[in-house]
């Protein structure tokens, strides 16, 4: 994303692998937490959770929807230079996830046919796969090989997978946001679906919000305290790209207008769907204030309250005043028009971890809400912490993209009962509730803990 050279690089294709089941969030699941369907379908905005089979992980995922990704683009294992790989669900502690893909693709495609591919495994809670795009990026804008003397059909492209398995321990408030699914990118040059813009802005802290230590299964979540980590990060990631992409030109502002008026869409990781409207909440109210606009805000709402000081006093007041804000008429406009379209997938998959976001922009994709030209921006965030705010411009050939191969992927799914779930959770389920079909599979742990892949037909 750094300005390199002036070729256009980004995502010009998208592929999507989701687990084949499911657990509603909102029968017995519900039932049996003691939880209100409708905090789950609303007051969170998840109705699904996506939950692996006995034979599927994060690298099983990952190799599933990378196989995808060249399929459809008819890529050839000799056009791809770069394998990079963003998750927080690692299956060693050394050995990169990467190459565990790489192999399952070469059961595909014939025994060393990726030796010239490099791999490498970015882990960055879930902002990993966005600093892998943004690293294949910079690569193909430094230029690759091009002499064409492998009888090469097009330049070298890049490949980004997020893949992750959210899992949290059962009966925490964490339990209920979880998911599992991969998303590969396809990165090249003059992109079919987002060109890259040169501008991102960052942000960085050290803060305990979530962790897994080495060792543990599951996550530890301090969600409240994440929330707000989240919302601040993301502040100072926007007014970064904010203040870099006005001084730059890349936007130029009217009168009366703000950064995100140039924004067609606006995609935010989503830990859960309802956290994209909180985090929206925040940059609109972070924006709009100065402009005309925002009296009409006020007008309805009433003015900020303020406090002189970082107290928890000054947080509780923030937060209860957002929450007005985002029942205002500007702001619930603004939301539904902006942000609300890319949490479709999610409410019915929870959370992918790194791939939330680029599930997000698969989402816009696939209900055909992308326009030529138009910019995007995309919020990126990890817990502990990081966060970043880019954009792009909607290519020329995105209406050439097939549509219909998400949706029909999520309908195929097939929900499970609560006891399956519980036992795949804790990993006391060996047998798959679906038998493996046309996917890679997970066949064996061996005594040293060594995996063993499968392509299986």
């Amino acid at each position: 994303m750094r300005d390199l050279r002036n070729s256009a690089v980004g995502i010009d294709d998208i592929a999507v692998a989701v687990p084949k089941l499911f657990v509603s969030t909102l029968g017995e699941f519900a039932r049996e937490r003691g939880i209100e369907a409708e905090k789950l379908s609303r007051g969170i905005g998840v109705k699904k959770m996506a939950v692996p089979d006995a034979h599927q992980d994060a690298a099983t995922l990952a190799a599933t929807s990378t196989l995808e990704l060249m399929e459809k683009n008819d890529l050839r294992p000799q056009e791809v230079g770069r394998i990079y790989i963003g998750t927080e669900s690692g299956v060693d502690e050394a050995k990169a996830i990467g190459t565990y893909v790489v192999g399952m693709l070469e059961q595909v495609y014939g025994p060393g046919s990726f030796s010239e591919c490099s791999t490498v495994e970015f882990k960055s809670a879930c902002i990993g796969a966005t600093h892998a795009l943004e690293n294949v990026a910079c690569w193909l804008k430094m230029g690759e090989d091009e002499d064409g003397s492998s009888g090469r059909r097009r330049g070298i492209v890049g490949i980004v997978v997020a893949t992750d398995v959210a899992r949290y321990e059962m009966k925490t408030p964490g339990e209920y946001t979880q998911g599992a699914g991969s998303v590969a990118l396809l990165v090249d040059k003059d992109p079919r679906i987002l060109a890259l813009d040169p501008v991102m802005g960052v942000y960085t802290r050290d803060v305990n919000d979530f962790f897994r230590p080495i060792g543990m299964r599951c996550a530890v979540v301090n969600g409240k305290y994440s929330n707000h980590c989240y919302l601040t990060a993301m502040e100072g990631a926007f007014s970064s790209f904010q203040r870099r992409a006005l001084s730059r030109g890349m936007i130029r502002l009217a009168e009366g207008e703000c950064v995100t008026d140039h924004l067609q869409h606006i995609i935010f990781h989503i830990p859960y769907p309802r956290m994209a409207e909180y985090a929206a909440a925040s940059l609109f109210r972070l924006e709009w204030r100065g402009l005309p606009r925002w009296r009409e805000v006020e007008e309805e709402i009433g003015p900020e309250p303020e406090a002189s000081d970082f107290s928890d006093e000054k947080v509780r007041l923030s937060t209860e005043y957002n929450r007005r804000f985002s029942r205002s008429a500007q702001f619930l406009e603004a939301y539904e028009k902006k942000v609300k379209p890319s949490t479709m997938a999610s409410s019915i998959v929870g959370n992918i971890y790194t791939g939330s976001i680029y599930l997000g922009l698969a989402s816009l994709l696939e209900e055909g809400r992308l326009t030529h030209e138009t910019r995007l921006g995309l919020g990126s965030y990890g817990s502990g912490c990081s966060a970043s705010f880019f954009s792009g411009l909607v290519g020329e050939g995105v209406g050439s993209l097939p549509k219909g191969r998400l949706l029909k992927q999520l309908d195929d799914r097939v929900e499970i009962g609560l006891e399956d779930y519980q036992l795949l959770h804790d990993g006391k389920r060996r047998e798959s509730v679906v038998p493996p079909s046309g996917e890679f599979a997970l066949m064996d742990i061996d005594k040293d803990g060594y995996r063993r892949y499968e392509f299986v037909s």
